[in-house]
């Protein structure tokens, strides 16, 4: 409801009535919508860490687990766009709350990737792992400033920029192994609705 309707557009009366439930049951939980909307905001978090630890137990490649948490969070961002944006807008402290956590989650897996195709040499010497990491991040996870973000395109776009970008750090050995892996990649973002399939 907050996310097709915005924060303002819903009341408790809303949601209790939604639920079947009544307001006292609702506020027996909730003490107001500001508390209620944190609680889904993460959950919102919780499923895209979810999402993060399935990639890490199906693929046994970190160099294609970095590239797994740039195309989920691309997408999950996308499915959640409308929400993150008004609560930015309505509840600003509340919004920079939650994406601090979730921000510090994503940088982690990142900064895990690219530090173990650095130590493995995957890398050219020259690479930038840092640079690497603030580009990736601020990427994905930028102001949203129209409604084309609103799309799974974008999201592929978005991801897509990435993995040419990480490509271009790469050793050519680390690109050609790369390459004998993409088919298997792709096949794997299919089965966890990753892929390039418009909803």
């Amino acid at each position: 409801m907050f996310n097709t309707r915005g924060c303002k557009g819903v009341t408790m009366d809303d949601i209790a009535t939604s639920m079947h439930i009544s307001k006292r049951t609702l506020y027996e939980t909730f003490a107001n919508k500001e508390e209620l909307l944190s609680a889904c905001l993460m959950r919102v978090h919780d499923e895209i860490d979810a999402l993060h630890k399935q990639i890490f137990n199906k693929v046994d490649e970190p160099l294609l687990v970095a590239m797994y948490m740039i195309r989920a969070n691309a997408i999950v961002n996308h499915s959640y766009h409308h929400l993150i944006e008004d609560a930015e807008r309505c509840y600003p402290e509340l919004h920079d709350r939650f994406f601090k956590i979730h921000s510090e989650s994503f940088r982690t897996y990142i900064h895990c990737g690219i530090e173990y195709v650095r130590q493995h040499q995957y890398l050219r010497p020259d690479a930038d792992t840092e640079v690497a990491e603030d580009f990736i991040c601020n990427l994905v996870q930028h102001k949203r400033m129209s409604e084309v973000v609103d799309s799974r395109e974008y999201a592929r776009y978005t991801s897509e920029i990435c993995f040419t970008y990480l490509r271009g750090l790469m050793t050519v050995d680390t690109i050609a192994r790369y390459e004998k892996e993409e088919a298997h990649f792709r096949q794997l973002l299919e089965t966890l609705g990753m892929g390039d399939k418009k909803k």
